[in-house]
């Protein structure tokens, strides 16, 4: 055992692995800093940039995966300038001293004054070295060859650099089509409101093993943008969301979106929000909610911290003041959470008075994504609570009730994108599906995943009628007729003023001796008085009534004739 290692009798604590680097890509880079330094930038393309790239640290992989994507989408980006004045090729041999100038512009602890000669080094392995050294994280540690004593903001990592990009004022950069005396300026305006400040402190946005980075980052943005257009077929219902969030963002005002299940909703205004990711942020709601719990979800949105122990206050300053300093636009999908979904209300809609005053009034975009149980909550407010929904009505500049289904033709369109390079009888297959079923487009969404199920893949391009017929089938449809048989069942013993089926009366007991005749009645007939409330749903009170169904519920009578 180590002379240094010393045992602990603690447990573990899960705050100290939450401290770790290795969870940085998971909560990317916080909004709270971003605000600050996206609010010193002038133009609104330099701020609409900066939110993109603070977008991306949230998404699954962080920064480290969008450092993998630029280094294999720009191979020949890759390189310090000797090697790109060099032309390094791949399998090539190159001198000692090229290899040893790269080590040194990589990192300049590695200087060496010996002039032993070097040798020669092959092309491959200078540019590997190049991608070694953009994904390795390195601490800012001393170096007495970089300037200022701490390692340059050109050597490190992909991922380092873009989350300085994203957080540091000193790091200026410049937009394609944007002045560079806007950069002079900036410094200018900076240095005012910081004394302490000099021009020299500010460095330009560069990497020493990667040529433009910005310039990689603007044609990235525009491959990514152009490709999800492509993917994505824009419905007659997905023309008129985008054009209403178009108006919302431009407008700077609050919409909403009504419209039934299953039609393309949420997909429309995601793929929006992709496109418009530097402006806008898309806040998914959860069905059991509190202030709490829709806080968390937009400060996740954002990039807000939103651990366990935060409180919806802590959460709802943050957020606050994260919007009012960005101007981002809130795309709140299941809006209808915002009101409480119980059925009776005992409180005016929190959430909803907070879009009004903290939101609206602000002048910061908003727009909500809901069904029409919005409006039914809505009404229930009103009558229960006396809510003044004219306050949130007159806030809402265009309420856009949307179609009830898509066309043929759009099923079709959206099916052939789902199942790219799938025949076109496989096509028509899930449109008639989708049309029968009334369902819309969450039917081609149901049969992909049942074909994927059965493929165990991804992809969709080698569905044929069989496996689309056997989702439809085996699956799809037994599933909808077992849930409407439930339904129906569940409905009719609900159904208002039907009772519950009474038992059978008890057989008559056969005598070992007739009674005799002059003995035995021919009939008897038993006058029930009215039963109290309580006592009305008897098993006695339902057989008589089972046994008589037209008497009436002044006075039960039963007619008992024995065998």
């Amino acid at each position: 055992m180590s002379a240094t290692y010393k045992e602990s009798s603690q447990p573990p604590s899960q705050g100290s692995y939450m401290q770790s680097a290795e969870f940085d890509n998971v909560r990317g880079v916080p909004a709270v800093p971003v605000s600050f330094r996206a609010a010193a930038l002038l133009t609104a393309r330099k701020r609409d940039f900066i939110w993109w790239l603070q977008g991306l640290s949230l998404k699954e992989g962080g920064f480290k995966c969008l450092a993998r994507e630029l280094l294999e989408m720009f191979p020949t980006r890759i390189g310090t300038p000797d090697m790109h004045r060099a032309v390094i090729e791949p399998g090539k041999m190159y001198p000692g001293d090229l290899g040893y100038g790269v080590e040194v512009d990589l990192d300049s602890s590695r200087w060496d004054f010996s002039e032993e000669a070097r040798p020669k080094i092959n092309g491959s392995d200078l540019i590997q070295l190049c991608r070694r050294h953009a994904m390795t994280f390195r601490e800012r540690k001393k170096s007495p060859f970089a300037n200022g004593g701490n390692v340059s903001i050109e050597q490190l990592s992909v991922e380092q650099f873009l989350v300085e990009l994203c957080t540091n004022p000193k790091i200026q950069f410049s937009l394609p089509g944007i002045e560079a005396a806007g950069d002079e300026l900036e410094i200018e305006l900076a240095t005012e409101a910081d004394p302490e400040l000099r021009a020299s402190d500010f460095k330009r946005a560069e990497l020493v093993y990667f040529h433009d980075i910005i310039g990689a980052l603007v044609e990235y943005r525009a491959r990514h943008e152009k490709q999800k257009r492509d993917d994505f077929h824009l419905t007659a219902i997905g023309k008129q969301i985008w054009e209403t969030l178009d108006y919302a963002l431009a407008s700077r005002s609050m919409v909403l979106l009504d419209g039934l299940e299953g039609r393309g909703k949420t997909e429309a205004v995601k793929a929006w929000c992709e496109l418009h990711q530097g402006q806008a942020r898309f806040v998914s709601l959860k069905g059991v909610t509190n202030k709490t719990t829709v806080f968390r979800e937009i400060a996740f949105a954002l990039g807000i911290t939103y651990a366990y122990g935060r409180t919806g206050p802590e959460m709802q300053a943050r957020v606050e003041d994260v919007l009012k300093r960005s101007g981002i636009m809130l795309l709140i999908d299941e809006a209808h959470f915002l009101l409480n979904q119980t059925r009776r209300m005992t409180g005016r809609p929190e959430m909803i008075d907070w879009l009004d005053t903290a939101i609206a009034n602000r002048g910061l975009p908003v727009a909500l994504c809901t069904t029409p149980q919005f409006i039914a909550c809505m009404a229930r407010a009103k009558n229960q609570v006396e809510y003044n929904f004219n306050q949130f009505r007159r806030r809402v500049k265009r309420w856009v009730k949307l179609p009830d289904k898509n066309s043929e033709s759009d099923i079709a369109a959206v099916a052939r994108k789902v199942f790219q390079g799938a025949g076109e009888p496989v096509i028509k297959k899930i449109v008639g599906y989708a049309l029968l079923s009334k369902r819309d487009l969450s039917a081609v969404g149901d049969v992909a995943a049942e074909v994927r199920a059965m493929l165990g893949m991804e992809d969709l391009s080698r569905a044929t009628v069989a496996h689309v017929h056997r989702a439809i089938t085996e699956f799809l449809i037994p599933s909808d007729q077992a849930f409407k048989v439930s339904l129906d069942a569940a409905e009719s013993a609900q159904r208002p003023g039907r009772r519950r089926p009474a038992p059978a009366l008890p057989s008559p007991v056969e005598e070992d001796e007739p009674m005799e005749k002059d003995r035995q009645p021919a009939s008897v007939e038993i006058t029930v008085a009215p039963a109290p409330d309580r006592a009305r749903g008897s098993v006695a009170i339902q057989a008589l009534e089972t046994a008589n169904p037209a008497t009436s519920r002044g006075g039960l009578k039963a007619v008992l004739t024995p065998a």
